[in-house]
């Protein structure tokens, strides 16, 4: 039984591995590893998060807040409205929606009372 359970769970790994959108994203990330544009976008924003942490624990009394959140925007909105960057995100976004349902298909087969995602990806309280 157990090693039913283990094939079973191999296969279905192999079978998400082989979907288009599984592929495509594995070609964006290292396309986006590799591409010196994005990598720098990436690097920008990274370090405006780190500064935006750093100010915002003194919150609004901060001089520097507001220039640390309007470039946090600036470069969160140059990295997210990257083609590459943005079709990364939206197959992300497709992949957990998948293995969120795949997710939740097993937990109700075994019990309607075991937590799984919802279609927002949330857990379910029971």
């Amino acid at each position: 039984m157990k090693e039913k359970v283990i094939n079973a769970v191999y296969d279905l790994v192999d079978e998400i591995k082989e979907d288009k959108a599984y592929t495509r994203l594995l070609e964006l990330k290292k396309l986006m590893d590799t591409n010196s544009i994005i990598t720098n976008l990436i690097q920008e924003f990274n370090d405006a998060k780190i500064k935006y942490n750093e100010v915002s624990q003194y919150g609004k009394h901060h001089p520097d807040l507001r220039e640390v959140q309007l470039a946090l925007a600036k470069t969160k909105e140059a990295l997210f409205t990257n083609e590459v960057v943005s079709e990364y995100k939206q197959l992300e976004k497709e992949i957990q929606k998948k293995l969120d349902n795949i997710s939740r298909k097993i937990a109700q087969s075994v019990s309607p009372k075991i937590k799984h995602p919802n279609e927002m990806g949330l857990i379910n309280k029971h």
